[in-house]
């Protein structure tokens, strides 16, 4: 309930009329979105809060964010999503949270350690995904058995600076291939990547899902897996600000809650986690979103909880340092809040 100003003696009844009608409307459903949001004291345990959240794009990488409003969880802890929006990039997706536009925003932290070292207040809270979900895959009499076997090979690989891009580079680079005279490397918009090598006119191709599964259909295989690489990389997180969470500590806290809720439901009920992912992607061939759901659980890009430790993090940082995205050293503390999370 919003506090008003005692009203003075003698104003007059329009004043009066106006200020009641205004107290009437905020009530237990009263929404809340962006930096405006507030926990209300006496109201904590019955207020609804309505909030937006932005998304770099929609996919598999946020289905811990599907299944928390499918599944009811976001509802059980009192929010409700009035939109998710696609922003299109990392840094677009968190501009939304920083104006006061989105509460929440779902990306990699890389893009909190960018802003925050420009004078940023950002964090990140959960992580939704926790290996490195991209692999290579290649067409029929393609083999590599060893990564010098990429060697002469030419590759379709998305835009730089994505993050399947840079791990190929970290790949090459750890394992003394030049990349400019050892291989061919195209780079295409992401989700294009599949294009050539199905055409016959490229011999590995690096993905995310759904594009791997859906290649595996079309007769690809895989010849590397990067999630064996990285198996602790804060890849995908659920971030906000840290003026957000001073003025919103219970709504953050609930979001949390309802994202760890929906990590522990996607590894104990896979069934019911595809039938999520086919409802969110419904242009997609069902058998390739559950074939792409059960390989990310069997990977453990969905992690089992959803603290972001210290080794995931600095996974995530080294791999920005590499290409050159961060030269600023930026402590664990300044970029991760894992206060909201379950020990």
């Amino acid at each position: 309930m919003r506090t008003f100003k005692k009203i003075a003696f003698l104003a007059t009844m329009t004043v009066i009329l106006t200020s009641l009608l205004s107290a009437c409307g905020s009530n237990a459903t009263t929404p809340a979105s962006g930096s405006g949001a507030s926990d209300s004291g006496g109201q904590a345990n019955t207020q609804v809060d309505k909030i937006m959240v932005s998304e770099v794009y929609h996919n598999l990488l946020y289905l811990p964010l599907y299944v928390a409003n499918n599944q009811g969880f976001l509802e059980e802890n009192r929010i409700e999503l009035s939109s998710i929006r696609a922003a299109g990039s990392g840094p677009t997706a968190l501009s939304s949270v920083i104006s006061g536009e989105s509460a929440f925003s779902f990306h990699g932290p890389e893009h909190v350690a960018f802003a925050n070292a420009k004078g940023g207040d950002a964090r990140s809270l959960v992580l939704l995904s926790g290996s490195a979900p991209v692999w290579a895959v290649a067409r029929e009499g393609v083999t590599v058995n060893s990564t010098t076997d990429f060697k002469g090979k030419t590759i379709v690989v998305g835009l730089a600076p994505t993050s399947s891009n840079s791990l190929l580079r970290k790949l090459f680079a750890d394992n003394n291939i030049d990349i400019d005279k050892d291989v061919t490397i195209t780079e295409v918009q992401n989700g294009s990547e599949l294009g050539a090598v199905l055409a016959g006119k490229a011999d590995i191709a690096i993905v995310y899902e759904p594009q791997l599964d859906q290649g595996i259909a079309e007769g690809l295989h895989i010849v590397h897996d990067f999630t064996k690489d990285y198996p602790d990389f804060a890849f995908a997180t659920m971030n906000t600000t840290a003026s957000f969470i001073e003025k919103n500590p219970d709504l953050t806290q609930r979001f949390v809650t309802s994202i760890e809720q929906a990590l522990d439901y996607i590894q104990s009920n896979p069934e019911g986690a595809k039938a999520v992912a086919v409802k969110e992607f419904p242009n997609l061939d069902k058998n390739v979103v559950e074939q792409a759901v059960q390989r990310m659980i069997d990977s453990k890009v969905y992690p089992a909880e959803g603290l972001i430790n210290e080794s995931a993090f600095q996974t995530a940082i080294d791999m920005q340092r590499f290409i050159g995205n961060l030269k600023e050293d930026l402590a664990y503390e300044e970029i991760i809040d894992s206060s909201f999370t379950t020990k």
